[in-house]
């Protein structure tokens, strides 16, 4: 049953939840499955309780559509009798291709599926390319669905206002280059419509198994211009540029918008190409958060991707804020997992490549193994693949910096003297990080933000999030062009609060 329910939840279209029931000879049990749980009823027999099973066929063959979980938001395309039921051997269907949805002003048709997650508990994100109804082969755009948990800060609003910051001041105009372009968003809210069952549910258990947590979700609907994956680079140095972009787009995000992204991965950093031009683009921040007076976790699920993730935060056993220099140890495990896994044709080594137990061992074991390679007294030698040797001296440069903070926190706890989380001891920063790539084959790679804020970052105010948020309720739900970020612009994040301050 549990199998059906993933292919429910991950294959099949738009679902907050699906229904199962298991039949076991005369045994029966029934199984409900959404983004945040597993529930289980009593098993029945059927042969001393048949009025118990049939009332419960009548009871699932009248449930509506919405009580089966189906969030009814696309048109599907238009199918000829004759081709529903094709002669010859079944073959798989995309639901999705050809399928259209309204986005305000904008009409867009669905092709390929480029991402899709297999999971039952988990945000079920599938990213769909997707094409203007008048120009139908013309792939612009990437759309994507997810059921998020509604405590969460919405990507589009914290990619939004990264935007409108960035137009603020000349300087920061090179921002925009490196963050994903809105085209359109929309929550599809499941809490308090009475045909979902989230809004029941959480109040049941809230009662009767309070330690559970269970997390409400809605459907997150965003568009934004389509970009190319990373491996999609031919040339060592253009993979430099990028990690350099990136590195730096990271940090102006932190330092302006008080943004940290906290998922960072080889997926989610990506490649725009504008006249010959390639810029790193720093995307999804679907897990990314405010960072706030008082800072705590949007979800009751460690975040991250586990092969990047860094060791302290797979560990269970810690208990510890995601900080900047975990998103830092991030960008060096894509680094060194791009080195050492793939060649520059964009093709993945897997039998025996390196680093295999990281995508495979559990978050405890993954958590070890880079303990122990951050702390391992032998010298640092990563099996680098031939097609990116020009990274071969950099890699040992940056493990060095995590190596060094790792032993000053050991000393300070065996000591019991002082030690600085944020940068381990000023061992880990943004500068020594930069450095280091700045050494890549002695090129000159393009620097636009040389000087950092101090770290920890100033908590966002408040009323700045409010604003964010009105702003937000405004544009929900139409189509963006380029003007819309510049209309009514104001300073937002720590510009808008320093200009309160000289008033």
């Amino acid at each position: 049953m549990a199998g059906y329910a993933l292919e429910m939840l991950s294959s099949a279209l738009f679902r907050s939840h699906t229904i199962g029931m298991l039949v076991d000879t005369q045994e029966v049990q029934l199984g409900y499955y959404d983004h945040s749980c597993i529930l289980l009823s009593a098993p029945f027999s059927i042969d001393t309780d048949e009025t118990h099973f049939l009332e419960t066929l009548y009871h699932l063959r009248a449930l509506s559509l919405p009580e089966r979980g189906i969030v009814s938001r696309l048109k599907p395309k238009d199918v000829s009798p004759d081709d529903r039921v094709p002669p010859g051997p079944k073959r798989t269907t995309n639901l999705y291709s050809g399928a259209e949805i309204d986005c305000g002003s904008q009409l867009l048709r669905f092709g390929d599926i480029l991402y899709r997650a297999r999971s039952i508990v988990g945000r079920g994100t599938i990213v769909l390319d997707a094409a203007p109804d008048d120009q139908p082969k013309a792939w612009l755009y990437a759309a994507k669905f997810s059921f998020p948990p509604a405590t969460r800060h919405s990507e589009a609003s914290l990619i939004w206002s990264a935007l409108r910051t960035s137009k603020q001041r000349p300087e920061w105009s090179w921002v925009g280059n490196h963050l994903p372009n809105l085209k359109f968003w929309e929550d599809v809210e499941l809490t308090g419509n009475e045909d979902f069952p989230q809004e029941r549910i959480k109040a049941f258990l809230d009662e009767h198994c309070p330690d559970f947590g269970y997390e409400e979700r809605v459907l997150r609907i965003l568009v934004q211009d389509k970009l190319e994956p990373l491996t999609s680079l031919r040339e060592e140095v253009q993979y430099a540029q990028v990690f350099c972009d990136v590195l730096q787009a990271h940090r102006w995000l932190y330092d302006h918008c008080q943004i940290l992204h906290r998922d960072i991965s080889m997926n989610n950093i990506m490649v725009r190409k504008v006249d010959g031009k390639i810029f790193g683009v720093l995307n999804d921040l679907d897990l990314a958060s405010r960072i706030t007076k008082e800072m705590s976790a949007t979800s009751k699920h460690r975040t991250g991707t586990r092969p990047f993730m860094a060791y302290e935060l797979l560990d269970p056993k810690n208990v510890v804020s995601h900080l900047y220099r975990h998103d830092l140890e991030s960008f060096f495990y894509v680094i060194l997992c791009l080195c050492c896994r793939y060649d520059l044709d964009g093709t993945g080594m897997t039998a025996g490549s390196a680093y295999n137990e990281w995508f495979t061992g559990s978050a405890e074991i993954v958590s070890t193994l880079k303990g122990w390679m951050l702390i391992s007294p032998q010298p640092f030698e990563p099996p680098v693949r031939p097609d990116f040797s020009g990274f071969k001296p950099i890699l040992p440069l940056i493990h060095s910096l995590f190596r060094k903070a790792l032993l000053q926190q050991i000393n300070s706890t065996d000591l019991g003297t002082p030690f600085d989380p944020e940068t381990g001891n000023g061992q880990v920063t943004y500068e020594k990080f930069l450095d280091a790539l700045k050494t890549f084959d002695n090129r000159n790679l393009t620097v636009r933000y040389p000087s950092p804020s101090p770290l920890p970052a100033q908590p966002v105010d408040e009323s700045v999030l409010e604003e964010d948020q009105r702003e937000m309720r405004a544009k929900t739900g139409k189509w963006l062009d380029e003007d819309s970020y510049l209309a009514g612009i104001k300073p937002s994040g720590k510009a808008r609060k320093s200009k309160a301050r000289k008033a």
